[in-house]
């Protein structure tokens, strides 16, 4: 209620503010889901309340033992207060494209590595160093600060240190941003693209695209609209190259004035944009992101803070939103 509030206040979207409390509360029942998980396995979970509380979590495997050697690791479940701490690590799908293959159902410059995804990933902890028995590298036992990483800021000023998890916290609280917003734009464009008439304006982003052969739109009419269908709540067809040209003509045939077909048109223009959205859109928005959203919100999509990036506006820092970032940028990087 009160992140619902400040955004009422602050006149943000409550749809958005909704859909991200939404996404949260999804994320931490998966990762307790998890937890659970591995404790039916047997193993001594660290529950993300005691990852919080606790002072420092660091790796087993970046310390050393009393000789200065790297702890075995089928010794890691013995260690003195060994306790195992859930992360989710990044895992980034390794490029299939084969240039040599021309029997492939694209083009090379169509195309695009799969998206990078997260999985759960239990790793060997202690919460309390000196009870362990282990050191730091570089001969530091205990009484460190909360948080610190084993030769991860090794080199680097304290400043630049903490721009270097400055911009980490950022970019996984504008990540998660993000994907709270994909689903809030795509269930408003589900009823935008059902309209049957066009909004003011609309012959010139269609003139606009069509005319300057926007690679959003060239790529989606190669592979004939599958985001298109998406929207309309029509399964997209599969198959051989080109499949759905018969599909794709059922929906100009439905076109039958000159506003349905200029609606119909307009569908096809901002589908083909929302195809090749995606967390990259917010790190490097083009001059056609920011066209085709600006032109949605003079129809009526309010966006959300992440989707300003794509007009030019930074977000403001949210408290709340941080806050979620630090404790996913612990889990992610806990020593």
């Amino acid at each position: 209620m009160e992140r619902l509030e400040y955004a009422k206040r602050f006149r943000r979207s409550l749809t958005h503010e909704a859909q991200q409390l939404r996404d949260e509360v999804a994320e931490r029942e998966a990762d307790a889901a998890e937890v659970e998980r591995l404790r039916g396995e047997g193993l001594p979970v660290l529950t993300a309340e005691e990852v919080a509380a606790a002072d420092e979590v660091l790796r087993i495997e970046r310390l050393l033992n009393a000789e200065g050697e790297p702890v075995p690791e089928e010794e890691w479940p013995s260690v003195p207060g060994a306790r195992v701490h859930v992360v989710k690590e990044w895992v980034y799908p390794e490029d299939e494209y084969d240039e040599s293959e021309d029997d492939t159902d694209y083009e090379a410059d169509d195309y695009e590595p799969a998206e990078p995804y997260r999985q759960y990933v239990p790793v060997w902890v202690v919460t309390d160093l000196d009870a362990s028995g282990l050191r730091r590298r570089g001969g530091v036992s205990g009484g460190a600060s909360s948080g610190s990483t084993a030769d991860e800021d090794a080199g680097e000023s304290e400043e630049e240190a903490e721009a270097r998890r400055e911009e980490r916290r950022r970019v996984i609280a504008y990540n998660k941003a993000w994907a709270s917003a994909e689903t809030v734009r795509r269930e408003w464009l589900a009823g935008f693209v059902a309209r049957k008439t066009a909004p003011k304006g609309a012959e010139a982003l269609i003139c606009e695209a069509v005319v300057t052969g926007h690679h959003s739109l060239s790529k989606a009419m190669d592979h004939r609209h599958p985001m298109l269908f998406t929207l309309l709540g029509i399964p997209a067809p599969t198959g051989y190259y080109g499949a759905g040209q018969d599909e794709c003509r059922k929906i100009t045939t439905k076109a039958t004035t000159p506003k349905a077909a200029t609606m119909t048109t307009l569908a096809a223009v901002v589908a083909a944009w929302e195809a090749t959205t995606g967390k990259h859109s917010w790190r490097n928005p083009s001059a056609w992101d920011a066209r085709v959203l600006g032109a949605l919100v003079e129809w009526g999509y309010q966006p959300s803070e992440v989707e300003c990036i794509l007009l030019g506006e930074e977000p403001e820092p949210d408290a709340d939103t941080e806050g979620e970032a630090n404790a996913d940028e612990a889990s992610d990087s806990a020593a």
